[in-house]
């Protein structure tokens, strides 16, 4: 009997650390999906045509550009206590 509860014990520990990877496999892709779909698409457009590809590359980095600097400003409106 006393068996059984290890083998129970092991097989909790690994559905926690399946569980964590997946958690973790979730916050990448919520984080970095959006990047990694435009530049996916920049390399299909490399793939079919150079100028075009050349086009997004540049659209993304405006984009990164754009959301960088939103998020700054968010961080010091969001750290602005004093005004």
């Amino acid at each position: 009997m006393r068996k059984i509860s290890v083998r129970r014990a092991v097989m909790m520990e690994y559905v926690i650390i399946a569980v964590l990877i997946a958690a973790a496999v979730v916050v990448a892709v919520i984080m970095f999906g959006k990047n990694v779909s435009k530049e996916m698409n920049v390399a299909t457009q490399a793939m079919s045509d150079a100028k075009g590809a050349e086009t997004s590359q540049k659209d993304v980095q405006t984009g990164t550009t754009s959301d960088i600097k939103k998020a700054n400003e968010h961080e010091k409106a969001m750290h602005n206590y004093d005004k």
